[in-house]
């Protein structure tokens, strides 16, 4: 097992904000996936990919909306953080697509994008989709597609419409009367996702005003770094520190992993939950305490506790000091 799958809270904050739009209530479907509204608009920051499939195949399952990846994803490039940013500097679409390829899995840890052709096209392209049912990968292959069709627009135009689609989706069942669908030759149960477009788009300048967007602030986290399974557990926790008890039942609930599994491939790794959760909660601890800005209770809260005791008590078994005596020798 090398790693738990990571991505941009951002896209699940896309489909609830289209499920909000079209007037359904979202608060108890992103609560049932254990995604807070927390989590959700910090749209840069990381949630786990399980959760985010299984959101937004809930969703469209219950709402019957088969397509709901589609709409999610009107969302454009650009407006993807620091991603869409670095998309939009490319010179030409060559450029562009090349730079989204290189840097997709800043967005999601398991991202496969690749440029090919064939005797006669382009072929964007983006390997195996991820999800525990074909309800799951449906939406998440939707999306995705609507994010690489805006950016070839970035050169073709906005009013540009794919001819060729090949979807890994495998049923067009609820896709037939959908006009981005049906007005390309479409290829359904396809290894890979791809659209096809002219060879001689690729040279072409991206179109609109570069200037408006600012240059990327390489902020948020990589995602692709530590591909081990301890390091991106402690990934997972750091990000659902205050937001869940970091109990080993709502991490396999969160991640979607079974509790043997998680158990037996800690154990390989000469690793042990408790610790794993001890070390991320001392390590938050440390700069919340050197800040000065957080009483006690606060960064209690922040790491999961229920009270100041317990950070107390647990603080002086990590570091052999109380938070007060570390903070007064940090002043000192």
């Amino acid at each position: 097992m090398a790693e738990i799958p990571l991505v941009r809270a951002r896209y699940a904050h896309s489909f609830a904000n289209t499920l909000g739009g079209l007037g359904v209530p979202t608060d108890g479907i992103l609560r049932a996936h254990r995604l807070s509204p927390d989590l959700v608009n910090n749209q840069g920051g990381l949630i786990t990919a399980h959760q985010l499939w299984s959101f937004a195949g809930s969703a469209a399952r219950r709402e019957g909306l088969a397509d709901l990846g589609l709409l999610a994803g009107q969302v454009p490039v650009v407006e993807h953080g620091d991603f869409g940013k670095k998309v939009y500097q490319g010179v030409t679409l060559y450029d562009a697509i090349r730079i989204f390829c290189d840097n997709a899995r800043l967005e999601y840890s398991r991202a496969d994008f690749y440029l090919t052709r064939d005797a006669n096209q382009a072929l964007f392209c983006r390997g195996p989709i991820d999800g525990d049912d074909p309800m799951q990968r449906q939406q998440v292959e939707l999306y995705v597609l609507v994010m690489m069709i805006d950016t070839i627009r970035l050169g073709a135009g906005r009013q540009w419409q794919p001819r060729t689609l090949q979807l890994q989706n495998e049923d067009n069942r609820g896709l037939a009367d959908v006009p981005l669908i049906a007005n390309a030759d479409t290829c359904f149960g396809c290894k890979a996702t791809a659209v096809g477009f002219p060879l001689r788009l690729l040279g072409r300048p991206l179109q609109g005003d570069i200037a408006i967007f600012t240059r990327p602030e390489n902020e948020f986290d990589n995602i692709t770094v530590g591909t081990d399974l301890g390091a991106s557990l402690r990934r997972v926790l750091k990000t659902y520190l205050g937001h869940t008890d970091l109990s080993l039942e709502s991490v396999v609930e969160i991640t979607g992993l079974k509790r043997r599994t998680l158990q037996r491939h800690l154990k390989r790794e000469g690793l042990i939950f408790r610790d794993i959760v001890e070390q991320v909660r001392y390590e938050a601890a440390l700069p919340l305490l050197r800040d000065g800005e957080h009483n006690l209770l606060e960064i209690a809260l922040e790491l999961g506790y229920s009270d100041a005791s317990h950070f107390i008590r647990a603080f002086r078994r990590w570091a052999g000091m109380t938070p007060s005596e570390f903070r007064r020798q940090k002043a000192g």
